[in-house]
């Protein structure tokens, strides 16, 4: 194999890797975990998060869940 080939199987790797961890996140911050302190769940302007929880807004879909820090992107509902 040439050393282009190489590097381009290595890129491909990575990009794969970084996208698969995107959204594997996305469906755990999405989703209420049983027995582990987390934020997860729903929330809206009536329904706020727990204490130590902030309110995300996702700007694609519009979908709302507590989540423990800022997500990049996303605007926090007060």
């Amino acid at each position: 194999m040439g050393k282009k080939t190489i590097k381009n199987t290595f890129l491909a790797v990575i990009v794969t890797a970084v996208l698969c961890a995107g959204t594997v996140s996305a469906r755990q911050l999405r989703t209420d975990t049983k027995g582990f302190a987390s934020c997860g769940g729903g929330c809206s302007a009536t329904k706020p998060c727990k204490t130590g929880c902030i309110c995300v807004v996702l700007m694609e879909t519009g979908n709302t869940f507590c989540s423990s820090h800022p997500i990049p992107g996303a605007t926090v509902l007060k």
